[in-house]
């Protein structure tokens, strides 16, 4: 028999959660979320030409960086922005000084030198307004 998976219910009546709320939340949960400024908002699932577009930049990024100190990572790595608040997963991140980790989880990084995002007509107005 197939083991089901049990994700907790957010509990989206709640209006502010605590980064600490957020990071639980988020280890046990089944899909990403970002945070801002005490919300949690669910991140959908990208198509085949947000997928076409990562490949080829992500691809172009490595063959560019290869033998220097910055790495490239995709929308798995978490990174904290402390300034306003901010937990997201952006679509391609690149770091130059090694990854430093967030006060609050060691999964999660700070000080990126890069940060691209992939825009898409749902996402964009939130990716080039409140995120920044």
């Amino acid at each position: 028999m197939d083991e089901i998976v049990n994700e907790p219910a957010v509990a989206y009546q709640k209006r502010h959660y605590t980064v600490e709320e957020y990071l639980q939340m988020e280890k046990e949960a089944t899909v990403k979320h970002e945070y801002y400024q005490g919300e949690i908002f669910a991140m959908s699932g990208a198509g085949n030409n947000h997928n076409e577009i990562f490949s080829n930049v992500f691809i172009e990024i490595g063959n560019k960086l290869k033998s220097k100190p910055c790495r490239p990572y995709g929308s798995d790595k978490r990174m904290h922005i402390p300034e306003n608040t901010l937990f997201t997963y952006p679509d391609i991140s690149i770091y130059c000084n090694g990854l430093i980790h967030s006060e609050f989880d060691d999964d999660t990084s700070i000080l990126p030198t890069v940060i691209i995002e992939i825009l898409s007509p749902s996402t964009k107005n939130y990716d080039k307004g409140k995120k920044i």
